[in-house]
């Protein structure tokens, strides 16, 4: 003969389907703070502080542009292995003023460069390169002056000069 209690089973705790029922919600709980953990914790570099002035600043920026167009101002990047130096080389002649490069990187702002690049003879400027990675680029070429401006996405290697022309 059974005991009385026998019939109804085991107790819950002894079934899969109350834990299921329990686990599911739980385990749905563990991610959600563990996604707020990694959101809170990591910064978001690809906005950047004065995302706002920039926004005001594009007029500038496309007038700059057609100022290069207009000037026909093209350029020429190369990086020289034997010194490790990054070489840009005008199609005109636009000044003897030095000339500013900016390299930045599209998804970290940790890895971005500026350079002054030097006339070295011609319409040749150059700035010592070092350690740089190869890959896609957002470059700004730009005088001193601020008169003209060439900005585009370009892949810079070694291996193969990189062609920068204005975009209007």
């Amino acid at each position: 003969m059974k005991p009385a209690g026998s019939a109804l089973g085991a107790p819950w705790y002894g079934q899969v389907w109350p834990w299921v029922l329990i686990g599911l919600p739980a385990l749905s709980v563990a991610v959600s703070v563990l996604t707020l953990v990694l959101a809170v914790g990591a910064a978001d570099s690809v906005v950047g502080d004065d995302w706002y002035k920039r926004g005001l600043a594009i007029n500038q920026d496309l007038d700059r542009a057609a100022a290069a167009a207009r000037l026909g101002i093209a350029a020429t990047i190369t990086i020289d292995q034997a010194d490790g130096a990054l070489v840009v080389t005008l199609d005109r002649d636009a000044a003897d003023e030095a000339l500013t490069l900016e390299l930045q990187h599209p998804t970290l702002a940790a890895r971005d460069r500026r350079f002054l690049l030097a006339p070295a003879g011609g319409r040749a400027y150059r700035a010592e390169l070092g350690a740089m990675p190869a890959g896609r680029w957002y470059v700004v070429l730009a005088p001193a002056s601020g008169a003209w401006r060439i900005a585009a996405s370009l892949v810079l290697a070694p291996e193969a000069p990189a062609r920068l022309v204005p975009a209007v």
